[in-house]
C-alpha cells in the first residue's frame, strides 16, 4: 500500500529533529570528554595523579549522564507523554458526554509536526461527533414527537369511533377526561394516595382515559342507539362493554408492545363501573380492591351521565348531580374522592357542555 505524506506537516518539525538534537548533544559531550582526557594527559596528571584524573572523568560522566537523561526525558515528554495525556483527558471528557472538548496545540508558532496533526484530526473528529450528536438528537426528538402525535391521533380516533356509534353521548370523552384531570390535580394538591400516584405519569393517565368506553364497539346498535330505557337483558349485554374493553386493550397491548399507557387504559375500561359497596360490575370489586383509576373515573363518568340529556331522561342540573354523587358516598363511590369532588365541584360546573 502506497504511503501518502500529509501536506499539513512541516517536515523540519518532525520528531526526528528532536532526536537529531539529542544526537548532537551526545556527540558534543563525547568530544568534550575527549578534550578533557587529552588535557589531563598533556598536563601529566594522568601519570602523576591517576586517581584524581579518574575522579574528574567520573564527575563529567555523571553530569553528562544526567544531562542526557534529562534530554531524553524532554524528548519523550514532548513526543509521547504530553500528547497522550492531553488526548486521554479529552477522551475521558468525551466519554462523559462533553463533545465540545478540544485538544489545545503544543506549539505556539502554528507550525505542525505529527503530534499537532494528530491533535487537529482528533479535534475534527470530535467536532463531527458533536455535529452528528446534535442533529441525531434533533432527529430523535422529531421522530418521537411524530410518534406521540400518531399515538394520540389513534387514541382520539378510537374514542371518536365509540362516540359516533353512541351518538347520544357526544363530547363524553373530553368531559370525562377533564373531570379526571380536575380530581387528579386536587389529589396531588392535597397529597392524597401518595404511594399510588407518585409513580403516575399524568399525561399518560389523561390519554388513557379516552379508551375507558372502547368496549362499546362490541355492543350492538340496537342496544347502543335505543331511544329509551334498556330491558334487563339489554342492560346485562350493555354491562359487558367493560370486559370487552379490557380484551380490546389487551389485544392492542400485545400487538403494539405499548405498556404504560395501556396499563392505565385497561384499568379505566374494566373498573369504572365497579362500586365501593361491591355491587358494581364486571367483577364486583369492593372498596380499596377497586384501583384508584377506576374510583376516580366512576365519579367523572357518572357526573357527565347525570348532566347529559338522554332520550329516556332529562339532563340534571349541576347542583342535582353533585347531590346525587354526594348521596353515593360510601356506597357507589370512594368516600375520600366524594369529599374531594364536593370541594371542587364548581370546577366541574365549568366543565359542562
Amino acid at each position: 500500500m502506497k504511503k501518502e505524506n500529509d501536506s499539513r506537516i512541516n517536515a523540519s518539525y518532525l520528531p526526528l529533529k528532536e532526536f537529531c538534537i539529542l544526537f548532537l548533544i551526545l556527540a558534543a559531550f563525547s568530544g568534550f570528554h575527549m578534550w578533557i582526557y587529552q588535557a589531563l594527559e598533556q598536563s601529566g596528571l594522568m601519570e602523576t595523579n591517576t586517581q584524581h584524573a579518574i575522579n574528574v572523568l567520573m564527575a563529567y560522566v555523571i553530569i553528562s549522564a544526567v544531562l542526557v537523561t534529562a534530554s531524553i526525558g524532554f524528548v519523550r515528554y514532548r513526543t509521547w507523554t504530553l500528547p497522550v495525556k492531553r488526548l486521554s483527558e479529552a477522551a475521558r471528557n468525551i466519554a462523559k458526554g462533553d463533545l465540545s472538548v478540544r485538544v489545545a496545540p503544543l506549539r505556539k508558532d502554528g507550525k505542525k509536526d505529527f503530534v499537532e496533526v494528530l491533535f487537529d484530526d482528533f479535534n475534527a473528529m470530535t467536532k463531527e461527533l458533536e455535529f452528528v450528536n446534535t442533529n441525531l438528537q434533533n432527529l430523535v426528538n422529531e421522530r418521537t414527537e411524530k410518534v406521540v402525535k400518531l399515538k394520540n391521533a389513534i387514541l382520539k380516533t378510537m374514542s371518536n369511533l365509540v362516540e359516533f356509534r353512541d351518538n347520544i353521548t357526544g363530547g363524553h370523552i373530553e368531559r370525562t377526561q377533564n373531570g379526571v384531570k380536575l380530581l387528579l390535580d386536587e389529589i396531588y394538591k392535597q397529597g392524597l394516595f401518595k404511594e399510588t400516584v407518585s409513580s403516575w405519569d399524568k399525561s399518560l393517565i389523561l390519554q388513557s382515559v379516552q379508551l375507558h368506553d372502547v368496549g362499546k364497539i362490541a355492543i350492538s346498535d340496537q342496544i347502543l342507539k335505543k331511544p329509551g330505557p334498556l330491558t334487563k337483558e339489554e342492560y346485562e349485554e350493555m354491562k359487558t362493554h367493560a370486559a370487552f374493553g379490557l380484551k380490546i386493550i389487551e389485544r392492542i397491548e400485545v400487538d403494539s408492545g405499548e405498556s404504560d399507557l395501556l396499563n392505565h387504559a385497561k384499568i379505566f375500561a374494566s373498573t369504572h363501573h365497579e362500586r365501593w359497596d361491591g355491587a358494581g360490575y364486571p367483577n364486583g370489586l369492593r372498596g380499596d380492591e377497586i384501583p384508584l383509576q377506576g374510583r376516580i373515573m366512576a365519579i367523572a363518568d357518572v357526573y357527565d351521565a347525570l348532566i347529559s340529556e338522554r332520550p329516556y331522561k332529562k339532563a340534571f342540573s349541576h347542583e342535582e348531580a353533585v347531590k346525587i354523587i354526594s348521596e353515593g358516598k360510601g356506597t357507589q363511590f370512594d368516600p375520600v374522592l366524594v369529599d374531594l369532588f364536593v370541594k371542587i365541584n364548581k370546577l366541574f360546573e365549568g366543565n359542562s357542555l
